[in-house]
């Protein structure tokens, strides 16, 4: 690593405060893992929430291509230690990878806890950030899981999903049995937890005001997650912001409706000298 990389994330942790990863401490290399398809146009960073996975943008990231260079960015919310996977320590995780990558002034666009993220990376270091775009996310208020059961089943796993989605088509049974595979693990759903917790007490409504970059919010106007007033206060709070919602949709717009969400931002982009008219 080049001299200071370290000392610059360090001084970001110190401005988010309360924010510690052991990796930080410890001055670890970290692995990512990615989805890069390749694209023309500007870095956009994709941000998945707390359920979510990288395969969240599978159906989006063709469309990003035509005008982005998408890059999905895999948080480590079941791999990381508790002190890692809170809301600030993932945004310092995030501004990592950019400066490995020699990423800078880049679209963040981050889904539900990925937006909440996005918005404290933001925060901390906004010469980091072109703009945002989020969608269906924490930071003021949501209906969290950050108290799960004992031992998540099926069942658990059937009623979350359902209220994630409007349409049940995209209730699989392999999502069904992929996230109770995840949760079968202790150590997995306290680590989610973890990151639910520290979501739900970061609450974001006093600095909103100090977001200046442009700001996209896309949002299902059946989202029962963090529902259209939710939408309607980050609207009124944030200076410079754009929101947009679309009917028939839950808590995943990018995955119900992916061509909507990419004309969205791609529009976005336009409006604000991102991407050529």
């Amino acid at each position: 690593m080049k001299k200071g990389f370290f000392a610059a994330l360090k001084k970001t942790a110190a401005k988010l405060g309360a924010c510690d990863p052991d990796w930080l401490k410890s001055e670890e290399e970290l692995q990512f893992n990615t989805v890069e398809p390749g694209g023309s146009g500007p870095n956009m960073i994709l941000l998945h929430g707390l359920f979510g996975a990288l395969s969240n943008w599978e159906t989006v990231t063709p469309h990003f291509q035509k005008y982005t260079n998408p890059i999905a960015l895999q948080f480590p919310l079941l791999t990381a230690k508790k002190s890692e996977v809170k809301v600030k320590s993932l945004a310092v995780f995030t501004e990592y990878f950019l400066r490995s990558r020699n990423i800078d002034k880049t679209i963040l666009c981050g889904n539900s806890l990925g937006g909440h993220v996005a918005m404290r990376l933001y925060l901390a270091n906004p010469n980091l950030v072109s703009c945002m775009v989020l969608s269906a996310t924490s930071g003021l208020y949501e209906h969290s899981v950050d108290t799960l059961p004992v031992r998540p089943d099926e069942r658990f796993v059937r009623e979350h999903m359902d209220r994630v989605f409007f349409h049940k088509q995209f209730i699989t049974e392999d999502a069904v049995a992929e996230i109770t595979k995840i949760l079968a693990s202790r150590a997995n759903t306290l680590n989610l937890i973890h990151a639910a917790r520290s979501a739900k007490k970061d609450n974001l409504l006093h600095e909103l005001k100090h977001i200046k970059c442009p700001v996209l919010l896309l949002w299902g106007e059946d989202d029962l997650v963090t529902t259209m007033e939710v939408a309607e206060m980050f609207r009124k709070n944030i200076p410079n912001a754009k929101l947009v919602t679309v009917k028939g949709c839950g808590h995943a717009p990018m995955i119900e409706h992916p061509e909507w969400f990419a004309k969205e931002v791609e529009v976005f982009l336009k409006e604000n000298g991102m991407i050529k008219a």
